[in-house]
C-alpha cells in the first residue's frame, strides 16, 4: 500500500514488542518513498533513518544518529516518547490519522518491550545484587543506555547529556535543504528588503551631492544596485536553484545513483559527507565574516566616518562626511555595520551554493 508516494504498512496489532516491530518495518522501508518503478527503494539504514527524522519541519533538534542505531542493534533498549512521535511521522508516511495509529501501536510495543524487560529481570537471580533502574515505560531508554556506558554520567545534568554539539557543517546544509526550498530565498529577500525601508527610515535611501566639479551625483541607498538588485533579484534566484537541486540529490539522486551501482554502503551518506567537510565550512566562514565583512566595513566605512574630511569616495555608507544635515556619523556606522553584517553571510551562503552544493 503507497500513501503520499510511500511505501505505508498498517500497524499489525499483533502483539510484538518495540524490537520486533520495528526490526520488520526497517526492513520492509516502511515510510521509504517509492521509486519511478513503482516499487519500494529499500530497506532502512540507521543514516537513512536518522536523516528522515531530522528533516522533518517541525523536529529542529533533529535526532542522533547513536541513537537510531541502537534501535537497530540486537539489546533490550527501547524508544523514548519523543522520538516516538517522530518514527510515527515516518511510518505514517505524513498522513495525520495513520500516523495516530502508528504513535498508539508504538508506544505499546514499547510498553510490552519494558513489561519484557522487567519479567526477565526478575527470573534471573544475578539482577537482585542491582537494582531496577527503570521500570516505568515512558522512560527514555536511550537515554538511560548512554548513562550506563559512562558511569561518570550520573554527575552531569541530564540537558548536558541531551545537549548536541553544534555543527556549522549541519546547520548550513539545514538551511538549504530544511523545510521548503523557498525559504531561504524569502530570508535573503526580506533582509534585503529590511535595509531598504532602514535606508529610507534613516534618509538615505535617496541622496545627492555635489562634487567639486559642481557634478550632482546620486548615491542613495536603493540606487545601489550591488544592494539593491542584487540582493533582491539574483541571489533569490540563486538560492532557489540551488536548494530544488540539493533537494533531489538528497532524496532522489543518491537513490538513483546506489540502485544503478547497486550500493548502499554508509560512507555514501551525505549526512557523513556533509560532516567530513565541517573544517571547509569553518574556513569559508571565517573569511567571508572577517575579510567580506569586518575588515571591508572598517576600511571602507568605519575609518572614513571616524577621520572624516580625508579624500574618500563618497557613498551611501559615507554621506554623513559630507552631508552631516541627512544622517549623522553614529546612525551611519550603525547602518552600514548592519548592512555589511548582512552582506557577509550572503557571501557565506553564496559560496556554499557555488562550490559546496553545485556540481
Amino acid at each position: 500500500m503507497f500513501q503520499n508516494g510511500k511505501l505505508f504498512l498498517p500497524p499489525p496489532n499483533d502483539g510484538s514488542d518495540w524490537k520486533e516491530l520495528f526490526k520488520r518495518l526497517a526492513a520492509a522501508g516502511a515510510g521509504r518513498p517509492v521509486g519511478e518503478d513503482g516499487f519500494p527503494a529499500g530497506p532502512w539504514t540507521p543514516e537513512l533513518l536518522a536523516e528522515a527524522i531530522s528533516q522533518i519541519d517541525s523536529n529542529r533538534a533533529g535526532v542522533d544518529l547513536r541513537t537510531v542505531q541502537l534501535w537497530f542493534q540486537e539489546n533490550d533498549r527501547g524508544i523514548s516518547s519523543a522520538n516516538i512521535r517522530w518514527l510515527a511521522r515516518v511510518f505514517g508516511c505524513d498522513d495525520p490519522e495513520a500516523t495516530a495509529a502508528w504513535q498508539v501501536e508504538l508506544s505499546a510495543a514499547q510498553a510490552r518491550l519494558q513489561a519484557k524487560r522487567r519479567e526477565a529481570k526478575k527470573t534471573d537471580h544475578r539482577t537482585l545484587e542491582r537494582p531496577d533502574v527503570s521500570t516505568d515505560p515512558t522512560v527514555d531508554n536511550e537515554q538511560s543506555s548512554l548513562v550506563e556506558l559512562t558511569p561518570d554520567a550520573d554527575a552531569e545534568p541530564e540537558g548536558d547529556r541531551k545537549k548536541q554539539r553544534f555543527s556549522l557543517a549541519r546547520k548550513s546544509e539545514a538551511l538549504f535543504s530544511g523545510g521548503s526550498p523557498l525559504n531561504l530565498p524569502a530570508a535573503v529577500f526580506a533582509g534585503a528588503s529590511a535595509l531598504g525601508f532602514l535606508s529610507y527610515i534613516v534618509g538615505i535611501h535617496s541622496a545627492v551631492y555635489l562634487r567639486a566639479d559642481n557634478v550632482a551625483k546620486e548615491v542613495g541607498f536603493l540606487w545601489a544596485p550591488n544592494w539593491t538588485f542584487l540582493f533582491m533579484v539574483l541571489l533569490p534566484l540563486f538560492f532557489a536553484l540551488v536548494t530544488e537541486l540539493l533537494s533531489f540529490w538528497t532524496k532522489e539522486g543518491r537513490v538513483r545513483l546506489w540502485a544503478w551501482n547497486d550500493t548502499t554502503t554508509s560512507e555514501d551518506d551525505w549526512a557523513r559527507n556533509v560532516e567530513a567537510s565541517s573544517s571547509s565550512y569553518w574556513a569559508v566562514f571565517l573569511i567571508c565574516v572577517l575579510f567580506a565583512g569586518v575588515f571591508q566595513w572598517i576600511g571602507v566605512c568605519l575609518i572614513p566616518l571616524l577621520e572624516g574630511g580625508a579624500d574618500y569616495a563618497t557613498s551611501w555608507g559615507t554621506l554623513a562626511i559630507v552631508r552631516p544635515e541627512v544622517i549623522s556619523v553614529p546612525v551611519s556606522i550603525a547602518f552600514t555595520a548592519l548592512a555589511y553584517f548582512y552582506m557577509c553571510l550572503c557571501f557565506y551562503l553564496f559560496l556554499l551554493g557555488s562550490f559546496c552544493y553545485t556540481p
